[in-house]
Parts: C-alpha cells; sequence; structure tokens
C-alpha cells in the first residue's frame, strides 16, 4: 500500500467502548507515555498491539484501557513449543496484569495473505499451545487467544448469505474454527470495504461503503436488505461459519478503516472519504446496530 495513511478503528461495544489499532511502524512516532496521555484524553477505551512493548503497556499501568496485544508471524514456530510459549507469556503478560488490563492475545495476523504452508500449519498449534499455556499459569479466565485474518480467507462474500471459505484453506480453517468454539475466542477479521471499491470503481458505490445514503442491495437468498458493504461482509463472515457447522462463534472486526491518502491507482483515498467512512461507522456503533442477518447483536468492530 505503500505510504497509505490509513485511520484505524478498533471499536468493541460493551457500554461503547472505543478503541485504537496501535501501531509503530512509522517515522517520528511520541514516546508512549505522550501517546496514553493523549489517548487517556480522548476517553479510548481499548487499544489493540501488534506486539507486546513492555513500554506501551507500562505506560499504560493503572488506568482503564484494556490491551489486545500481538504475537506476529515470526513467533508462531517458536510458540508450538509448550516451554517457549509459557516463557513468552511469563515474560511479557505476566508481569503487567497487575497494573495493566490485557484481555486478549493474537497469534498471527493475517496468516493465510501468504504462501508459506509451514506458516499455516503452525498457526493452529502456536494458538493451542499459547492457550494451554495461559491454562497452566491460570489465566485463561482474563487473557483469550485468537487470531486475525484477511477477507482473503474467503472464496466467496456475495451474496451474504453464500459466504464461503476458500476451499483449499478448508484443512486449516475447519480444525481452527473447532479450537474457536472450544476455548469460547472470538473469529477475528480484518474488513477493508476500501478495497472492494478500489478493485471495481465502476461497480461498487462509493455511498454504499462509506455508508452514505444510497439504494443499497437485497440478499435473493434471504431478502435482506444491505445499506452498507461492511455489514454484508460480517454477514458473510458469519454465513462462512455456520457453513462448516458452527453457530458458537462470535465475529468481531479487528481492523477497518479507510485511507486518507493513497497511491494513484488507489481511487477514493482522500481525507473526507477517510472522515465520512470512520464518522459514520461510529454514528453506526453509538446507535448499537446490528447487521441485517444478526439485527439483535451490535456489531463488534
Amino acid at each position: 500500500m505503500g505510504s497509505n495513511e490509513f485511520l484505524y478503528l478498533f471499536v468493541q461495544i460493551r457500554g461503547l467502548g472505543v478503541g485504537i489499532n496501535y501501531g509503530q511502524i512509522a517515522n517520528n512516532l511520541p514516546s508512549p507515555s505522550r501517546v496514553s496521555v493523549l489517548i487517556k484524553s480522548l476517553n479510548v477505551t481499548r487499544i489493540k498491539l501488534y506486539d507486546a512493548d513492555p513500554n506501551v503497556l507500562a505506560a499504560f499501568s493503572k488506568s482503564n484501557v484494556e490491551f489486545v496485544i500481538g504475537l506476529g508471524n515470526e513467533y508462531l514456530q517458536n510458540m508450538t513449543n509448550s516451554a517457549k510459549a509459557q516463557a513468552w507469556i511469563q515474560q511479557h503478560v505476566q508481569p503487567h496484569l497487575s497494573q495493566t488490563k490485557i484481555t486478549c492475545i493474537t497469534v498471527g495476523n493475517e496468516v493465510f495473505n501468504s504462501n508459506d504452508t509451514q506458516l499455516m500449519l503452525n498457526l493452529l498449534p502456536a494458538m493451542q499451545t499459547v492457550h494451554d499455556a495461559l491454562v497452566n499459569l491460570g489465566l485463561d479466565q482474563l487473557v483469550t487467544v485468537t487470531s486475525a485474518h484477511s477477507f482473503n480467507i474467503f472464496g466467496n462474500s456475495y451474496p451474504p448469505s453464500s459466504g464461503a471459505f476458500r476451499q483449499d484453506l478448508m484443512q486449516y480453517v475447519q480444525p481452527l474454527l473447532d479450537f474457536h468454539a472450544q476455548i469460547n475466542s472470538p473469529f477475528l477479521i480484518n474488513a477493508y470495504p476500501f478495497f472492494a471499491y478500489k478493485d471495481n470503481p465502476n461497480d461498487v458505490s462509493l455511498n454504499y461503503v462509506l455508508f452514505q445514503p444510497n439504494p443499497g442491495m437485497v440478499d435473493p437468498n434471504t431478502n435482506l436488505h444491505y445499506d452498507n458493504m461492511l455489514y454484508a461482509q460480517i454477514d458473510a463472515v458469519y454465513a462462512a461459519i455456520k457453513a462448516v457447522g458452527h453457530t458458537d462463534i462470535e465475529v468481531r472486526i479487528s481492523e477497518t478503516g479507510w485511507p486518507s491518502k493513497g497511491d494513484p491507482d488507489e481511487v477514493g483515498a482522500t481525507p473526507q472519504n477517510a472522515g465520512l467512512y470512520n464518522g459514520n461507522l461510529l454514528k453506526r456503533i453509538e446507535q448499537k446496530q446490528g447487521t441485517p442477518a444478526n439485527p439483535s447483536v451490535p456489531i463488534d468492530i
């Protein structure tokens, strides 16, 4: 994506807790202590890290901010070893728990976006081993385990009721979903309607992806009406999970947003559109909206 500046949202709905993804791959970043002052002033209650930076966790000690911390893909091989997984938790999680609220560990990020078969094979064993280590340390009721996936994990997402995982990934996805159900952890998806618009700007309505007034679309199988793409994507995820036998797994959107700047071929990447997408999404969250297929379940993003 070059130098795109994404306005990430990490939002969880529990009395409308609003949060952010805190990435640190950039220049001239403010110190964690300065970031903590800013975030506290904004009443942000949840932060998702892509690592387990002890400086960030320490900067938020004795705050009400809840953290999702990350184990990068480079750690997956080691995390299949029970001793190494337990050592990692003892070093990166346990020392902070008395002062900082860590509620979740994401093991790997968008693993199925790669062509690395070994990485894919390591994902579930790593998640299981990290969870087992949490159990051994008596922390599994405080900290859950999951992984975040890109929308490329799906072979079909339109119409939403026909959502399906890619067949070539089913050997990994089926046992992964079984594990989520077993430990009652959420399935995380990084959903960016922007990409669908960028790839087909002549066929995808900009208003539809920005939550602006538009005619929307009707799912021919369910007759449900969708007035925005993100809700259609969420319901497609639920449909795909149901198609492989699970109705007991919660779906959460771990990343979403819109670029305020992009490469020449990235149509629609403007500050105005980024403001519309994020602002309109926050309004939907404030209304505690559910999706057409799950109207009683507020979206969890």
